[in-house]
């Protein structure tokens, strides 16, 4: 299991559509607005990973063109978010004051056409199991690990969001800096139009 964890951190360090929104977020609402999408992120990922474990990833072996809908799906929505980061205001302080980071219901749900949780909850369910009688409990432990160890992880992507945000005291910079997540956005899509 310990090669697990090492993989569940690699995952969940590295930069990815999550990290990228959870920076962005940290840096435009601070850490504790974004408590709540870092909280969505890791019930997503825990319903994703116990669906695979049931069964889903037979569903797309039998019926590929729900795999190919849940890519267009993920693509479209990922244009989307690049498209809202780029365009979160900066400079009118009304509009500012209006803005929402993402809840706990809109994150869970991204888990599920976000591209890198799929590629690491399939592998993590396959690769990182033991066959036979032990596999229940190698696959439970795996989600208790993913968890363990994404939320800290992930929660560093939040901490730098928010320190970065004492530099974004001007609206040039907090314009280039949406600029900035935006275009991360765009260069994770490659992940999904292999």
């Amino acid at each position: 299991m310990i090669s697990a964890a090492i993989f569940c951190a690699t995952m969940t360090m590295t930069p990815g559509p999550n990290n990228v929104l959870l920076a962005t977020s940290g840096a435009n609402f601070g850490i504790r607005r974004t408590l709540p999408h870092l909280i969505g992120i890791r019930v997503g990922q825990t319903l994703l990973h116990v669906s695979i474990l049931l069964g889903l990833g037979g569903v797309f072996e039998t019926w590929p063109v729900m795999h190919q809908a849940l890519q267009f799906a993920s693509l479209a929505y990922l244009l989307f978010l690049a498209y809202k980061v780029f365009t979160l205001p900066v400079d009118n302080e009304l509009a500012v004051a209006e803005r929402q980071p993402m809840t706990v219901k809109e994150s869970a749900l991204f888990q599920w056409i976000n591209p890198k949780t799929w590629m690491a909850t399939i592998t993590l369910c396959t690769a990182f199991t033991i066959g036979g009688e032990a596999y229940w409990l190698s696959a439970i432990a795996g989600v208790f690990i993913f968890n363990i160890i994404g939320f800290p992880a992930s929660f560093t992507w939040v901490i730098l969001g928010a320190t970065i945000r004492r530099k974004l005291n001007t609206t040039k910079r907090r314009k280039g800096f949406n600029l900035l997540m935006s275009g991360l956005l765009l260069v994770t899509i490659p992940l999904i139009i292999r």
